[in-house]
C-alpha cells in the first residue's frame, strides 16, 4: 500500500503552527477568531463564523508588532457539529489576497 505524504509535503508551501488572533467578517471585522497555521500566502482560521468558499474576508490580524489588515478569499471550509467544537478544529483556509 503507498503512504500518503504529510499535509506539509503535499502543501509545498511552508506554513508556521502559531496561533494569533483575527477579528474577520465579509463587510466589517466583527468576529473573533485564531489561526492554527499561518504562511506567506494563506492560514487556516478557526472561528465559529463560518464562510462559504469564495467569499472575501477582511482581517485584522494581531501580531506581536502590531495589528495588520489583510483580505483574503475562503477556499475551503471544514465544518464542525457544534457537539465536537471542543476536540475538534473547525474553520477555513484562508488565501491571503496581496494586491490582487
Amino acid at each position: 500500500m503507498a503512504t500518503r505524504p504529510a499535509a506539509a509535503e503535499r502543501r509545498g508551501i511552508d506554513r508556521n503552527r502559531r496561533r494569533v488572533s483575527i477579528r474577520y467578517g465579509d463587510e466589517k471585522a466583527r468576529f473573533l477568531g485564531y489561526t492554527q497555521e499561518m504562511g506567506e500566502e494563506g492560514l487556516f482560521l478557526q472561528g465559529n463564523q463560518l464562510y462559504p468558499p469564495g467569499t472575501v474576508l477582511g482581517m485584522e490580524i494581531e501580531l506581536p508588532e502590531g495589528t495588520r489588515s489583510a483580505r483574503g478569499i475562503v477556499r475551503w471550509v471544514k465544518e464542525v457539529p457544534p457537539a465536537f467544537r471542543r476536540s475538534m478544529r473547525g474553520g477555513m483556509g484562508i488565501e491571503l489576497l496581496t494586491g490582487k
